[in-house]
């Protein structure tokens, strides 16, 4: 799986942010709307970003996935985040959608063998993240995003991130 250090991904595509360092600053200079309110815009799509900022961050995507079967948390990926990403993409292209994350690096597993993000719920039951998020014609595309950690050096896996899908 690919690397990313740049913030372009702040500005473009759709991410899973869950590194609290990053979602900290996300927090200070990203518009944060709930999840229900930007599935909102399906029905009525604002003129621009709230605030004007090129970065939105969604909270409650979390929640949804861990009340929810596996099962019917993947068709809501699929049949409503999906769509809202891919209006997004459309009506905002300067823009990144970032979905906030509470949960621990440890909470995402990526499989070696198609490096598909697997979201693992605190009950032990795996939510396909990336294939219902972004569709199962770009896992291939969905890249980690990262940083350097000052004290120790190391890299740390912050989320993961899709530029676009179609």
């Amino acid at each position: 799986m690919r690397e990313m250090f740049s913030s372009a991904w702040l500005r473009r595509g759709s991410s899973v942010v869950f590194d609290k360092y990053v979602l900290g600053h996300l927090i200070e200079s990203a518009s944060l709307v709930s999840l229900r309110q930007a599935l909102a815009w399906l029905k009525a799509w604002p003129v621009e970003p709230p605030a004007g900022r090129n970065t939105v961050l969604v909270s409650g995507l979390e929640t949804l996935l861990e009340v929810l079967d596996p099962v019917e948390a993947e068709a809501f990926l699929r049949k409503r985040v999906k769509p809202l990403i891919m209006e997004f993409q459309y009506r905002w292209d300067q823009c990144g959608l970032v979905f906030g994350f509470a949960a621990p690096e440890r909470s995402f597993e990526v499989t070696v063998a198609d490096e598909e993000v697997l979201f693992l719920r605190r009950d032990g039951k795996r939510v396909h993240l990336s294939f219902a998020l972004w569709d199962g014609s770009t896992t291939l595309d969905v890249t980690r995003l990262v940083r350097d950690e000052p004290q120790t050096g190391r890299r740390i896996t912050v989320g993961y991130h899709v530029a676009r899908i179609s």
